[in-house]
């Protein structure tokens, strides 16, 4: 027998995870248009209106672009993951009351070990873009949540998020519509009473 529907949490938790994701890219790509627009007019130029004063105390643009364009593909989903992991954890132990404690509190370390471990064999070993290890990564975890659930729900949300995140598109338009695979996923988890298990 599946342990009930108690895995929309995560779907819905890594959903939330992918706006943020796709609100820091927006954020990131305006700055830096932004950031060229006023390139034309050179890198200490002052717009119009300011004094001579004011253009020689100017920080010149490129310090705005690195501050202001937000953390890099990479970074931005090994954060989003850390934080999915964790919830998820503090989720599945409100939720079972595990018995022993330090193994779970240990097995939870090392799971948040393994991110950036598999991130950088995922880009030292394999080449793989930023923004192609991160729903990769994000795929490994809805797998392995599927075989612990023993849910083909489950299974069948992780295979429409990697064919939408990884093969499809890595880009924008991928990150929004697994984010919306996954809330409609955590949503139908919600409503079923039982959910069909892996025998």
């Amino acid at each position: 027998m599946g342990r009930g529907s108690r895995f929309w949490f995560p779907l819905a938790l890594l959903g939330f995870a992918e706006i943020g994701l796709a609100a820091v890219q927006l954020v990131a790509r305006r700055s830096r248009a932004e950031s060229e627009a006023a390139n034309l007019f050179g890198p200490y130029s002052a717009p119009p209106g300011t004094t001579g004063y004011s253009q020689a105390f100017r920080l010149p643009l490129d310090d705005f672009h690195t501050v202001e364009s937000g953390l890099p593909a990479g970074p931005a989903w090994l954060v989003a993951l850390g934080v999915v992991l964790a919830g998820t954890a503090v989720w599945y132990a409100l939720a079972l009351r595990p018995v022993r404690t330090g193994w779970f509190v240990l097995g939870t370390i090392g799971a948040l070990l393994a991110v950036p471990l598999l991130d950088l064999v995922g880009s030292w070993q394999f080449r793989l873009g930023e923004g192609l290890r991160g729903p990769l990564l994000a795929t490994i975890g809805l797998l392995l949540l599927a075989a612990y659930e023993r849910s083909r729900f489950v299974l069948l949300t992780a295979v429409a998020f990697a064919l939408v995140a990884v093969v499809l598109s890595a880009d924008m338009a991928g990150v929004l519509i697994s984010a919306l695979i996954l809330f409609a996923a955590a949503f139908v988890a919600l409503l079923r009473g039982n959910p069909r298990s892996i025998p």
